[in-house]
């Protein structure tokens, strides 16, 4: 095992040898420029992206777009100049949005570098000298202040009541106290005491520490090569798109081989068995899905926004809809991430406020012994014009003071400080010593069990000392068993009275402490959010399990779990050290029994979405850390909660601008909203097109003339159609898509077995009247172009109808408001609008191909129109309506 691998684990002496550096005057000018030229730049790697131009390749990719690339090809050969300028206009649209839609629009990297630290104080040469963190190199010794982000990996080798926030990286928002000993090789990262990592922050105290690793070496760098790999994960929609266009490419293959055979079996000429394919290719097409894809995942994602979700994925909008396990972490997403003083246990009672008595000397003593301290923004307003800095607990004491009267400032002005005692965690307690009107008194603030049995006092209810008998430890026991049951944290505050201007030496602090007294207990909270229980019972209504992965302790986890509705009583929570043992089969296992696992590190977090993503999980993510990342990459959905590290975000789908975990529930109402919707286009647009094919098919076996151009498909389709697919964006969502499992085929898939039969049903029913017309029209033996002209009208005519019978797919449009969807009457309007401009503009007529009909022969077909929506209707009736409610395609 190489040293480099262990920091953590080595003295600072072996430390200091291995990397060839002095800890008291660190490395000289010379060797730090000859390290920064042979190891590069303090910087993270760059991620992989792929160019324009490959993007640009990529959707050529699509089927869609290879048909109609093929047709741009072959109506030019034929000089079908016009034909082939309208099948470009529809080409160029595809492409335009395919490239909108391409992959994840990943800046993970550029927010790994822009939460690095900017500057930071080495020793060069013995002389302290401020640099650029980018210039650090391995062997600099590095000075640590409060306030300060860690600019690299180090092992430290100094520190005073040095603590570090490490949420980043490890989840837990308590800031760790630090010393300079070596850990076990195997320890994880929130047992390394003796170490500091890039993207943490310096919470209290201060320090020197020798960089170890920078850039792309460090825990987070680490983090950073992951996120940099490119994302070849493919949503739910995704795969049923790329099966839609590959049974388009092989239905298009079969056509035009089909066309062929045909063609030379009659001896027709080999221009007209071209354009007869390009017309059937044509009409093969859903030239609009991408755009409407595009413009339906947009409207979705402006809806999630103003419920305070910010979407940065197009296909992350649909992919919350088939949801089905949520990973969710405890600080910040179910919890606001901030410690409140809930409680107050003196000798006599447990107080909710310190407003007098006992509850009150309690609280002045805690305010005493705090190292946090308040700074004042006058430019600020409301609650941001004071802002509490120091460990989390002692901020909630400052505050708690503040709210009661009991101001830090004033307490200090009143009893000067005249030393301190950083909290160490091997000693379990720290304070402040000050100055009364007499004496010396230091106030003691430390680990409960810990202060409980080192005294034999207890301040009573007038402030004098008295023994503290067994009766009175049973009571303080009590308290604390209650507080840890249901995951708070508690400290213990003591006085000593001794007439000492400083505190004793380390050896001598015990017996100087055993001589004080102890005040009592304060008993704090993480507030658990208002939304969260409601918000979870909401998610598993709709089928989703939720997960909760944090680096907390168990006791608290289990306790939190239980509060919000994740946890049953009786179940336990699983370590992190527990799962690593485990197989990737016994974790599933473990998985799919157990909600709560705790002290869970980054690489298991990830371990744990991979496990669940290849047993065929739809997974979302939350989470706020750089320690999150890698795991909100790997899922289906990454949720980033708004106060979260910018790494979160960027690696995010979802963020939660407002920190309310009710806006995950919102976002899985859209998605679902989403796929219903997609299903209503799906449905609308290859019902369309399958009733066009057997139109023109049927024509093309019979031996008679093509009953409508290539072109006029395109503008039935693009224009008349287009015009009502939009609409469908706005339809409601109908209650019952939130009571049905994520697992559900008709939610999983949009494409589902029934969808398809309904498909094949509306097309059938619709090909067959317009079939009818064709042969009407014929008998009539009018000119070939008007008989084109009149079934382009009726082609348009049953794509403009055909919608209402798609808003619902398994309810009587009847039975439907009308008004429930006004932008479907608007299409309406445009649609028709826009068929009137095509056969009356004149040229419109000359690009699409139309001579002018009379208004009767349009009344006519437009009665036909109502005829197929009714036919339709009824066919739905027969095939669907009849069933269950619970297993129709949807329900109102």
């Amino acid at each position: 095992m190489l040293i480099s691998e262990h920091w953590h684990a080595r003295t600072i002496k072996e430390v200091e040898e291995h990397l060839h550096t002095s800890l008291t005057k660190g490395l000289t000018r010379k060797e730090a420029a000859d390290r920064l030229e042979e190891k590069g730049a303090n910087s993270m790697p760059a991620p992989e992206r792929d160019g324009l131009f490959m993007k640009l390749l990529n959707q050529f990719k699509s089927p869609i777009t290879f048909v109609l690339v093929l047709a741009v090809i072959a109506t030019s050969s034929l000089a079908h100049y016009t034909d082939a300028l309208v099948i470009s206009a529809a080409l160029l649209l595809n492409i335009v949005m395919g490239l909108v839609q391409e992959g994840r629009a990943s800046k993970a990297f550029e927010a790994l570098k822009k939460g690095e630290a900017q500057y930071a104080v080495v020793f060069r040469g013995g002389e302290p000298l401020k640099i650029s963190a980018n210039e650090l190199v391995v062997g600099d010794v590095v000075v640590l202040s409060a306030g300060n982000a860690i600019p690299a990996d180090m092992r430290l080798i100094e520190v005073h009541g040095l603590t570090i926030n490490e949420s980043a990286l490890s989840g837990e928002w308590l800031a760790v106290e630090k010393n300079t000993e070596k850990a076990g090789e195997e320890s994880p990262l929130v047992e390394r005491s003796g170490m500091a990592y890039a993207g943490t922050l310096v919470a209290s105290g201060a320090g020197r520490g020798v960089v170890v690793a920078i850039g792309g070496d460090t825990e987070i760098g680490r983090i950073a090569v992951e996120l940099g790999k490119k994302d070849e994960s493919v949503t739910p929609l995704m795969k049923d798109i790329r099966q839609v266009a590959k049974l388009i490419l092989i239905a298009v293959a079969f056509i035009m081989v089909g066309i062929f055979a045909l063609g030379t079996a009659r001896g027709l000429p080999f221009d007209e068995t071209l354009f007869t394919a390009i017309a059937l290719a044509v009409a093969s097409v859903p030239e609009g899905l991408p755009a409407a894809v595009t413009v339906v995942l947009a409207l979705g994602m402006e809806r999630i926004l103003k419920s305070g979700g910010l979407v940065r994925n197009l296909l992350a909008a649909e992919t919350l809809g088939t949801t089905s396990i949520i990973l969710t972490d405890k600080t910040g997403t179910l919890t606001e991430g901030r410690m409140t003083l809930e409680s107050y246990v003196s000798l006599n009672e447990v107080h909710d406020n310190a407003d007098k008595g006992e509850a009150r000397t309690l609280l002045t003593a805690a305010v005493l012994a705090s190292n946090a301290y308040v700074e004042e923004r006058p430019e600020a307003e409301g609650d941001e014009k004071l802002v509490v800095h120091g460990r989390p607990i002692e901020q909630a004491i400052v505050l708690a003071g503040l709210k009661t009267g009991i101001s830090q400032q004033a307490c200090l002005s009143a009893y000067p400080r005249l030393d301190e005692l950083h909290f160490d965690s091997a000693r379990r307690f720290g304070g402040m010593l000050v100055q009364n009107e007499k004496n010396p008194v230091a106030y003691i603030t430390g680990a409960p069990e810990f202060l409980l049995g080192s005294m034999s006092l207890v301040v009573g209810a007038n402030g004098d000392a008295e023994t503290l008998t067994d009766s009175m430890r049973t009571h303080f026991l009590r308290s604390l068993e209650t507080a840890a049951r249901d995951g708070k944290r508690v400290i213990g505050v003591a006085r000593v009275e001794k007439d000492l201007k400083a505190f004793p030496p380390e050896k001598e602090l015990l017996g100087y402490l055993g001589a004080g007294a102890l005040v009592g207990f304060l008993i704090f909270s993480d507030v658990i959010r208002e939304e969260a229980k409601s918000a979870i019972k909401d998610m598993q209504d709709a089928g989703a399990r939720v997960l909760m992965l944090t680096g907390d302790n168990p006791e608290t986890a289990l306790a939190i779990a239980k509060i919000v509705g994740i946890a049953e009583e009786g179940e336990r929570a699983y370590t992190g050290a527990e799962l690593s043992v485990l197989t990737d089969a016994e974790l599933l296992e473990v998985l799919t029994t157990h909600t709560v696992f705790s002290r869970v590190a980054p690489a298991e977090k990830l371990r744990i979405a991979n496990v669940l993503r290849d047993a065929g999980e739809v997974v979302a993510m939350t989470g706020d850390g750089v320690n999150d990342a890698p795991a909100l990459r790997a899922a289906a959905i990454g949720v980033a909660v708004g106060s979260g590290t910018d790494v979160a975000k960027e690696a995010s789908d979802l963020v939660l601008l407002d920190n309310g975990f009710s806006v995950i529930t919102s976002a899985i109402r859209e998605g679902r909203r989403l796929r219903e919707n997609f299903k209503k286009i799906f449905a609308y647009m290859l019902s369309t097109n399958f009733s066009e094919v057997i139109l023109i098919g049927f024509a093309l076996v019979v031996g008679l003339p093509l009953p409508i151009l290539p072109t006029q498909v395109l503008w039935s389709n693009l224009i008349e159609g287009g015009f009502m697919n939009f609409a469908f964006a706005f339809e409601p969502l109908y209650p019952s898509a939130m009571k049905r499992s994520p697992k559900d085929p008709e939610i999983a898939r949009v494409l589902s077995p029934k969808l398809i039969k309904l498909i094949v049903l509306v097309g059938s029913v619709t090909a067959t009247i317009l079939i009818g017309i064709y042969l009407f029209l014929l008998s009539l033996e009018l000119p070939l172009d008007e008989i084109q002209t009149l079934m382009f009208v009726a082609v348009s005519v049953n794509c403009i109808f055909m919608a209402f019978s798609m808003k619902s797919l398994g309810t009587p449009l009847w039975r439907l408001p009308l008004f429930s969807n006004r932008f479907l009457l608007v299409s309406l309007i445009g649609s028709v609008a826009f068929l009137f401009g095509a056969l009356y503009i004149p040229f419109l007529q000359v690009l699409v191909h139309v001579t002018e009909p009379s208004m009767l022969q349009l009344a006519i077909l437009f009665g036909f129109g109502l005829i197929n929506l009714a036919t339709i209707e009824i066919a739905k009736w027969i095939f669907f309506i009849r069933e269950p409610k619970e297993s129709r395609i949807l329900t109102a």
